[in-house]
């Protein structure tokens, strides 16, 4: 999967680059401003563009406005400073698939990367949004929910059908629900998905 990081910070762009070296996604442009942006999305075709939504001069969201008016597929991922709901609408509105703070751990990144890489239909966020926030339930049934609080300890799917007295194949529906209605590719995102949203909470 081809990246471009356009922030006005070359640190950002630095340690993102960094952190992505040995991961399934590859860095082949950075850029600092819109100008810039626009004409490396141009140039070379992206899969995903991380955008910080303040490039100084202009806004990424503008960014991402011209950047689909000019035919970009280019799927839209904003990094900010903010975490607060309008600054999350916003990005939604522009048409960006997915939201991360700066302050996120790495893995939240390559998380928000791997569910925006395979589906067109989910927005994702991670990050830090506890101010104004609701958690969600996601249309998580009480049966789900009660598979979804055992995936962190570490329980295979035979362990979680002994548990709740179920077969292990009821429980892989159940697990495959789960992640369909998280927007989760795996155990580990669909924990963090959980914990975030208060799903689970110990």
């Amino acid at each position: 999967m081809k990246i471009v990081i356009i922030d006005d910070h070359a640190l950002i762009r630095s340690g993102i680059s960094s952190a992505l070296f040995n991961s399934k996604y590859k860095v082949v442009a950075e850029a600092s401003s819109v100008e810039e942006g626009l004409a490396v999305v141009n140039s070379y075709k992206p899969d995903i563009c991380l955008i910080d939504i303040n490039l100084g001069s202009g806004s990424g969201i503008d960014l991402i406005k011209k950047s689909i008016n000019n035919g970009s597929n280019a799927k839209f991922v904003i990094l900010s400073m903010h975490d607060d709901l309008a600054t999350l609408d916003l990005a939604k509105q522009a048409g960006a698939c997915g939201y991360i703070t700066k302050g996120a751990p790495i893995e939240h990144l390559l998380g928000v990367l791997d569910v925006v890489a395979t589906d067109n239909d989910k927005f994702i966020k991670r990050g830090n949004f506890q101010k104004g926030l609701e958690s969600r339930d996601f249309g998580i049934t009480p049966r789900e929910l009660e598979v979804l609080s055992l995936l962190p300890t570490g329980a295979t799917a035979v362990a979680i059908s002994g548990i709740l007295f179920l077969t292990e194949a009821t429980i892989k529906t159940h697990l495959a629900s789960i992640y369909r209605k998280l927007g989760a590719a795996n155990r580990a995102q669909a924990v963090s998905i959980g914990i975030d949203n208060k799903l689970i909470t110990n």
